[in-house]
């Protein structure tokens, strides 16, 4: 007995809440005041050894609650930018360790970690995983840090430094095309290429005992969504879809998320979309072909859409992203994309198509 007790250790922990939601504990402190000594969300994960995506959603949370960004670009410097904290981030901190050492509680120190050779953040992809595990098996790569935290926290971490290259499919309405209008918004015009990847097959998915016709039924209230997280390229085109059955219904877009089941539940890749309609939980989910047949799921075809990739014009002689490049380029990876159901290698595959 006195032998377990002597290995029980304890920690002190300090909750801080905004309007009785939850901002800051130890962790996420330790998280923006690592971000802002390092100037690197990324390295702070390593340290603190939490995911990318975890620390990713977390951020955003506090953001959204607060309506104020708590993070920022750094500008310039010798790694050439990377991320800081706002003003407001850095009070905020500086107001939790004030009340943390109020009960004698002092930051732990931290070592300094061992950064990925290639680090890839953006939307979920099973045919980039594959890729990914090509370069680890073949040994061109070895450390490859993957995040999938969807496609505009992909163009974020671009901008932010924190990512070699970003997987992206956002679709914007207005030019009907995809990725580049939206370089603007995330203040990387002329900053970043992008090289053309591949064609996805995008469906709606669901049980073989549901009976859907298309988006218009979701609005029956009859059938509960599987939708994905905020900033992903399949809710923004979902999103997409939604807006114009509204107007077409005379129904005011600003209540979709009370009128669809399940619109206000998000599921991080397209996996847990599939699984959360085969275990019951959700009726119906846009989501790849390639995933639900993988899980048995009748298909609703949507549309053929394009996942391609951003990389930073600084990052482009690394040779870590050459080797990428490369490799999107080969034949064994045109081999096995269009191995896979739902997928099509585009004609200009490994080409840059902007600038």
């Amino acid at each position: 007995m006195k032998k377990i007790l002597s290995k029980v250790r304890f920690k002190v922990d300090l909750i801080a809440e905004y309007e009785d939601k939850k901002l800051l504990d130890r962790q996420l402190a330790s998280l923006l005041k690592i971000i802002d000594e390092e100037g690197s969300i990324l390295a702070a994960c390593k340290i603190l050894k939490i995911p990318y995506s975890r620390a990713w959603e977390s951020l955003a949370r506090i953001e959204r609650i607060l309506g104020l960004k708590i993070i920022e670009a750094r500008k310039g410097g010798a790694r050439g930018g990377g991320t800081k904290l706002t003003s407001l981030g850095k009070e905020l901190l500086n107001y939790y360790l004030n009340q943390f050492r109020k009960i004698g509680v002092f930051e732990e120190k931290y070592v300094k970690p061992k950064m990925p050779e290639l680090t890839i953040i953006g939307s979920h992809d099973p045919a980039l995983e594959k890729i990914v595990e090509m370069l680890k098996s073949r040994g061109m790569v070895k450390n490859i840090e993957v995040s999938w935290v969807g496609s505009a926290g992909g163009l974020a971490s671009i901008m932010l430094n924190e990512a070699d290259i970003a997987g992206t499919h956002l679709y914007d309405p207005e030019t009907r095309t995809y990725n580049i209008p939206y370089l603007k918004k995330y203040w990387l015009e002329n900053k970043v290429v992008v090289i053309r990847g591949y064609n996805r097959e995008l469906v709606f998915a669901f049980r073989k005992n549901i009976e859907f016709k298309g988006v218009e039924d979701l609005f029956t209230g009859k059938l509960r969504l599987a939708n994905r997280v905020l900033g992903s390229g399949t809710r923004s085109y979902l999103d997409n879809l939604l807006y114009r059955a509204s107007l077409k219904f005379g129904v005011s877009p600003s209540i979709i998320p009370d009128i669809i089941p399940g619109y206000n539940i998000e599921h991080k890749t397209h996996y847990n979309v599939a699984r959360a309609i085969v275990e019951g939980n959700a009726d119906v989910g846009l989501t790849l072909r390639y995933v639900a047949e993988q899980y048995g799921l009748k298909c609703k075809h949507v549309c053929w859409e394009k996942y391609d990739f951003v990389v930073r014009k600084s990052r482009l002689n690394k040779k870590s992203v050459k080797l990428f490049i490369d490799t999107i380029r080969s034949e064994n990876v045109k081999k096995l994309v269009n191995s896979l159901v739902g997928y099509r290698v585009d004609e200009n595959i490994g080409e840059i198509i902007y600038p």
